[in-house]
């Protein structure tokens, strides 16, 4: 970790300040990484991703539930389609230019359905994104609560594809989901950095430890120590610490 000496943690950190940890990880997490939010429904996954993605220029938020009240905290544009075709003429080719310029992009991708019937358009949307994104390459890609566009979009395998494939083109794949068995074992396995919610299940747990690289006891003994809406920050790196802190409420 890159930090002052005087912040450097110890092997387990407890409440490691907020603007530490932005600091920190904007030094490790590289373009074509991969992060893994895991945690339950409501418990601030989308609040933290909003909050790391600001780390990156070109941002582009798959926004699979249709209208997430958290992504809307978040000041990004909307545009309904991909590729961005905004719909007024003060606003034609506004996010191409300022990118060409070097400005930033951040992005939510997705209609809001009025209708169930309108669910399957947006999914076709979001398969488009990803597809375009992976074209271009240099995006940062939040796919949103991962296990609903995996069951009931029917993107996994594209999701999968953009995981495994992004890397070389400087492509981050953020993903967010409540269990590892749920979701595309690439979420999990292609991550450099994993960010877990405390929670009690066992074979969670388990298979994160593995996939760390971590033994089970360790994390385990993380986990019971934080408090709600706390996370364990862990990369690759077995014998780095284990970083914790706290994001936050946007708004």
């Amino acid at each position: 970790m890159n930090l002052p000496a005087e912040e450097q943690p110890p092997a387990i950190v407890t409440g490691v300040e907020w603007g530490i940890f932005l600091r920190w990880f904007a030094d490790v997490w590289h373009p074509g990484q991969h992060v893994a939010i895991i945690g339950p429904t409501g418990g601030g996954k989308t609040n933290l991703a909003v909050q790391i993605m600001a780390l990156r220029r070109y941002v582009l938020a798959l926004d699979a539930k249709g209208g997430d009240s958290t992504l809307l905290l978040s000041g990004y544009q909307r545009i309904p389609d991909w590729p961005p075709r905004p719909r007024y003429w003060w606003q034609r080719n506004h996010i191409r230019e300022g990118i060409a310029e070097g400005k930033p992009a951040r992005l939510i991708v997705g209609k809001v359905p009025e209708r169930m019937d309108d669910f399957p358009a947006l999914f076709r949307t979001l398969k488009k994104t990803m597809e375009g994104a992976f074209a271009e390459g240099g995006w940062t890609v939040y796919c949103d609560e991962l296990q609903l566009m995996a069951d009931m979009g029917s993107l996994d395998k594209e999701v999968e594809r953009l995981l495994i494939a992004a890397r070389d083109r400087n492509i981050s794949v953020v993903t967010s989901y409540q269990a590892p068995a749920w979701v595309p074992t690439a979420a999990s396995r292609q991550a450099v950095w994993i960010i877990l919610y405390r929670t009690r299940d066992r074979d969670v747990i388990d298979k994160l430890a593995r996939i760390i690289g971590r033994p089970t006891e360790e994390v385990e003994e993380a986990l019971r120590a934080i408090p709600d809406w706390y996370v364990i920050v862990a990369g690759r790196d077995p014998f780095a610490p284990l970083v914790i802190s706290h994001a936050p409420r946007l708004g």
